[in-house]
């Protein structure tokens, strides 16, 4: 699929205005009915941990993670990562990536709201998932 290079586009594309629990709830309730594995590598925690990282993210709560050292909570952030979409569309030009949908900084609210669709050139950045 060819990538929207305007808002117009990314709109007529039908590109979802989500939050990011959102785009986390329905990325794990499309792996869940895939069969996919969640979390590889974490090891042990298939009977308490994960499921409750489950209905955490499917209830859209903010979740926290406490616990000694060791106990996988890094590796178990760096898995949820996984559940983001590989790319997020942003205002070009921007210096705080604004989404085109709902932009923050002054710049890219006077793009839109001189021209709805159009706001200079929507473009897609690859998330990087790594630290």
């Amino acid at each position: 699929m060819d990538r929207a290079t305007t808002i117009g586009e990314l709109r007529a594309a039908g590109y979802p205005d989500r939050t990011i629990k959102e785009e986390l709830r329905e990325n794990l309730l499309a792996r869940l009915r895939a069969g996919d594995e969640l979390f590889p590598g974490l090891v042990g925690f298939d009977d308490s941990v994960l499921p409750a990282i489950e209905r955490g993210i499917l209830a859209g709560h903010d979740l926290i993670l406490l616990g000694e050292r060791g106990q996988a909570k890094t590796r178990l952030v760096r898995a949820l990562v996984r559940l983001l979409d590989d790319a997020v569309p942003m205002i070009a030009g921007c210096e705080i990536n604004d989404h085109p949908y709902h932009p923050i900084c002054a710049r890219c609210r006077g793009l839109v709201a001189a021209d709805p669709d159009g706001a200079g050139r929507s473009v897609t950045s690859s998330r990087s998932t790594t630290g």
